[in-house]
């Protein structure tokens, strides 16, 4: 479907004008239609090929609103036929990685147990009845991750020296996979919590977004995009269990989607992102 025929689309819905969209291009599987800065959002697959992730994320979005949740979640709103797009009413803020170094310890305690308390609840959900959703063991995840480091690690050799890289082969090689073992046990989960999919709203309200990667996982999935100490602390105490993750854990998992993400700015182009996980891998990584 062009440009012009999904924009036909979003304003007959909607009712809104041009000047009031943006258009966003940059995702891989989907063309975004944002509203007002996110009050209403619009998905578009870019093909056929991608309307099964389409489904996917609609049936997550369905699971998600019939919950009653402590913080704000999209509302799915508008279905196309054959899921040829989907549109919801978004959560506006600010992501939680733009603010995070201006939060007093006390905010970073607040925000984290409402992530908690949200993460609790998140991952009782019963997803009986909904179809096949993705699932995925830890040990499933740990082949994943390495299985991208290795294909993509052509990228970073313009960035590392021999030495370095060779210590990044090893920590895939030998930190990751250590503490991506043990005994598993599937819940619903977001799947790609992080300070990007984490808003702040006003009055330091949390809310959640991009669903797209959410399904049957360890629940530990949910807790390794947060490495702010003082407020993965505060989530995991809101959760009820401090069996969640264990710190060494949680930092070689922090330390590991750093590089993957360095990855996908790389891929992108994204010259500031690159310069971001540059900086944390050399502090975290590579003890620079």
């Amino acid at each position: 479907m062009s440009i012009e025929s999904e924009l036909k689309i979003v304003k007959h819905l909607t009712g809104v004008c041009d000047n009031r969209i943006v258009v966003d291009e940059t995702g891989w599987t989907s063309r975004v239609y944002i509203i007002d800065g996110g009050k209403i959002v619009f998905k578009f697959p870019r093909n056929a090929k991608f309307r099964e992730e389409c489904k996917h994320e609609i049936s997550v979005l369905k699971i998600i609103n019939e919950q009653v949740f402590n913080l704000s979640v999209p509302v799915l709103n508008w279905i196309g036929e054959d899921n040829s797009y989907f549109g919801f009413y978004g959560v506006e803020g600010k992501p939680l990685g733009t603010v995070i170094d201006e939060l007093s310890e006390q905010q970073k305690v607040d925000i984290g147990t409402q992530l908690g308390g949200f993460l609790r609840q998140l991952h009782s959900i019963s997803i009986n009845g909904y179809g096949d959703i993705r699932a995925q063991t830890l040990e499933e995840q740990a082949e994943e991750y390495l299985n991208w480091y290795r294909k993509d690690r052509g990228l970073l050799n313009d960035f590392f020296g021999e030495r370095e890289l060779k210590r990044l082969d090893d920590f895939f090689d030998c930190q990751v996979p250590e503490c991506m073992t043990g005994t598993c046990r599937l819940v619903f989960c977001h799947g790609d919590l992080d300070y990007n999919n984490t808003l702040i709203c006003a009055g330091n309200r949390v809310g959640i977004i991009d669903f797209g990667d959410a399904g049957l996982y360890d629940r530990s999935q949910d807790f390794r995009g947060m490495d702010d100490g003082v407020l993965r602390k505060a989530m995991i105490g809101a959760y009820g269990t401090d069996e969640v993750i264990s710190e060494e854990a949680a930092e070689i998992s922090s330390k590991m989607i750093d590089v993957l993400n360095m990855l996908y700015c790389i891929e992108q182009k994204d010259m500031a992102g690159i310069h971001v996980f540059l900086k944390r891998i050399k502090e975290k990584i590579l003890l620079i």
